[in-house]
């Protein structure tokens, strides 16, 4: 049995993820049920879900997206303590195959339901530790109680958020999962709350979550080749134990079924232009006879969705533009940035905006279009998936040299590339690099639609189909983590 503890998780019949994580661990759910894998994998339940938005006086404001139950089967309540106190769960599943998602819903007492309302939200610091204190008690009573640590092979931990499992159950194989090089990624609270909730007096402050995890785990895995160097730059003492295990994508989940099977550039074309055509009718987007170029993901800075919506004011082909994304409320920058994607696509005919990309939305967004956009600033994006999720579709992207894209994606071949391939984290506000960047990026941009008028895109796109379907799928993922 595998067990994982994860934040956020994307699966069908809940609304319980904000971005990439979530994703990739809802594709690592459905590849296991389908290759036979015995998977547990354990998270929250959040009843408000992470975040939606409405608009008021001309203004987004962010409001509760909301969960449901419905789909899911209760098997049992269980009592915890945290902060001296006892915390009544229940665990409800969603089973597929050899498969088990287990979510944690929070029944008592009412603090620690407000604690786990939300995904990533919190009011305060103690509120966030007691989220994951909840959670990690939570999935050592759940395994204890209902699987048996005797048949775990595999102990994973994705983000330093879920290592308090460490202070409760050691492993021989648990494995610490970063699966992003940033600051965020690596979470720090105060040490008197080890103090009071596990007696520890830490020598740290503050504790940093992603030391404690690579102490006590047995292995720490990044989620891509680059990110090794990023990772042992940070925590140099760690080194040794760092190892990378490339994303992938769930090839089932994400590709069309008409694109299965293709044998030539001009089969993939025929099956394409049928497949947009569909996705482009069923998202209500008008494009006949032009190139669609999508950015779809979450909306955050280091993402750089500035250079979408600078495309969009200067390329002067005939193109429609496909933006989707949403932020989280306290990033100041990606709500801007949500405002200016809406205005785009009010003011200007050939501009959509999707902001809630729910796993059929953004299966729709790939689909229907012909170039896909990677921008991230170099050094600060772990892997990456869209692109690969793009990729096994035979849409080839115009995407900077970070996360996995250096490990597939040769330019002008599958795909086209631009930027520096930098393996440290330079200041996101540094406007030179940017420049210097988008002018090369509009120049890839303007090379991709000058491919696909002379009909060579098809040879590239084509590229893309076999080589993303080799790299990037579960089967390659699941053998390097030990799981086939």
């Amino acid at each position: 049995m595998i067990v994982s503890i994860t934040p956020e998780l994307a699966i069908d019949v809940v609304k319980n993820f904000a971005g990439g994580l979530g994703v990739l661990e809802g594709d690592k759910f459905y590849a296991a049920a389908r290759l036979g894998v015995p998977y547990t994998v354990i998270t929250l339940f959040y009843p408000d879900g992470y975040v939606s938005y409405r608009e008021e006086n001309g203004e987004l404001v962010p409001a509760a997206e909301g969960n449901t139950l419905d789909n899911l089967t209760k098997i049992g309540t269980s009592e915890l303590a945290a902060r001296g106190e006892r915390v009544v769960v229940s665990y409800y599943v969603y089973r597929a195959g050899t498969a088990t998602a287990v979510f944690v819903k929070v029944e008592s007492p009412e603090w620690a339901v407000k604690a786990t309302r939300r995904l990533y939200q919190e009011d305060t610091e103690a509120e966030r530790f007691y989220k994951y204190v909840i959670l990690a008690k939570a999935a050592v009573d759940y395994v204890e109680k209902f699987v048996g640590w005797e048949k775990v092979k595999f102990f994973d931990l994705q983000e330093a958020y879920t290592v308090l499992a460490l202070f409760l159950k050691r492993h021989e194989n648990a494995r610490v999962v970063i699966h992003t090089p940033a600051p965020w990624g690596h979470p720090t609270f105060h040490k008197r709350f080890f103090k009071d909730e596990f007696g520890f007096d830490l020598a740290m402050e503050p504790v940093v979550l992603t030391e404690l995890g690579l102490a006590m785990a047995s292995r720490g895995i990044v989620v891509s080749k680059k990110m090794v160097k990023l990772a042992c730059n940070t925590f140099p003492h760690h080194c040794h134990k760092i190892t990378p295990v490339t994303n992938a994508v769930e090839i089932p989940r994400w590709a069309h079924p008409k694109l299965e099977g293709v044998k030539s550039a001009d089969d993939l074309k025929k099956a394409r232009l049928q497949v947009r055509e569909e996705a482009l009718a069923a998202l209500g987007i008008e494009a006949r006879g032009k190139v669609v170029i999508s950015w779809a993901r979450r909306i955050t800075r280091y993402k750089r969705p500035h250079f979408a919506l600078q495309l969009i004011e200067d390329v002067n082909r005939d193109t429609v533009f496909i933006l989707g994304g949403r932020a989280h409320p306290a990033d100041h920058y990606g709500v801007e940035m949500m405002g200016k994607f809406k205005n785009a696509a009010e003011n200007m005919e050939n501009v959509y905006y999707f902001p809630h990309l729910d796993v059929e939305t953004m299966k729709k967004i790939i689909w229907a279009t012909d170039i896909w956009l990677f921008t991230p600033f170099s050094g600060w994006e772990a892997s990456g998936t869209s692109f690969m999720k793009a990729g096994i579709n035979g849409v080839p992207s115009v995407a900077s040299r970070d996360g996995a894209v250096v490990e597939a994606v040769v330019d002008g071949q599958n795909g086209w590339l631009f930027g520096e391939d930098r393996d440290r984290l330079l200041p996101l506000d540094s406007a030179e690099i940017d420049e210097r960047e988008y002018r090369e990026f509009r120049r890839k941009v303007e090379e991709a639609l000058d491919a696909y008028a002379s009909g060579r895109y098809w040879d590239v796109a084509f590229n893309a189909y076999l080589t993303f379907r080799e790299k990037f799928a579960m089967e390659r993922l699941f053998k390097e983590y030990g799981y086939l």
